[in-house]
């Protein structure tokens, strides 16, 4: 999101150890605001083990230092979240933690942003007051499937979840997309897979910029598209995430490109 000209701020804690220090300068760098990002200085940071192979990934996560950030810190972080323009959520804080950020959000009329992952074993198991403050869930295809009881999203779910907007990202194949009780499809970019490690961050970022300078969801998941697309084509996570300048590039060239006819 900070790459793509937002103005972000980040709730969470980090270890006092080198990896959390690297962290904090990139993040700096990049210009997320850490002023509500403590530091646990007897805790590790939190990281993953990524294991990729033919075009896809796993990951095993350790939480670390951010599975002690509490409503404590959210309550620390009160005036941030009651004035941003958006509140971003993951899962791999606690949810009951994410729940009293959301409802601080929706209270104030601010939309809440859910990337459900990792994913819990249903919707409903997720707290009620997280449940009810989420205007915008974004998840990809197995997240979507263990959030609907194996069945996958569809529109009957999000009109039942109460959900405004959900977007369920399915790789090279694009993105589902569904709002005011209808879906369809946006077509993924084609472009060459070398490390698909953080495709959905990039995605979720980009999407999310759009969104706050005013693009429609259509043409927000676009731009996320795009992002997707930049990042798999080069090695990394942290470092393979793309500019706003290289998106925005990037759809200059593709829609530049000749298209098929018949």
């Amino acid at each position: 999101m900070a790459r793509c000209g937002a103005q972000v701020k980040l709730v969470s804690r980090l270890g006092g150890d080198h990896f959390g220090r690297l962290l904090r300068d990139a993040l700096s760098e990049t210009g997320v605001d850490l002023l509500l990002t403590g530091t646990d200085q007897s805790l590790a940071t939190g990281a993953s083990a990524i294991f990729a192979t033919g075009g896809d990934y796993a990951s095993i996560t350790i939480p670390g230092a951010a599975n002690k950030l509490s409503a404590r810190d959210v309550e620390r972080a009160r005036d941030a979240i009651e004035a941003a323009d958006a509140l971003v959520l993951q899962l791999e804080i606690s949810a009951d933690t994410s729940a009293t950020a959301a409802a601080m959000a929706a209270a104030e009329g601010r939309p809440v942003i859910l990337n459900a992952s990792p994913s819990p074993e249903a919707w409903s198991t997720l707290p009620e007051q997280l449940q009810a403050s989420v205007d915008t869930l974004i998840v990809n295809k197995s997240e979507a499937e263990r959030l609907a009881g194996g069945g996958g999203i569809d529109v009957e779910f999000v009109k039942n979840s109460g959900v405004r907007t959900a977007v369920v990202t399915l790789g090279s194949k694009g993105a589902l997309v569904f709002e005011d009780g209808a879906m369809h499809v946006v077509p993924a970019f084609p472009t060459a897979v070398v490390d698909v490690t953080g495709a959905g961050d990039a995605f979720l970022g980009a999407f999310v910029a759009a969104r706050l300078f005013g693009a429609r969801t259509p043409d927000a998941i676009v731009r996320g598209a795009a992002a997707g697309a930049i990042t798999v084509s080069r090695r990394g996570a942290f470092e393979a995430l793309p500019e706003g300048e290289e998106i925005e590039a990037f759809l200059d060239a593709a829609n530049a490109a000749p298209r098929p006819t018949g």
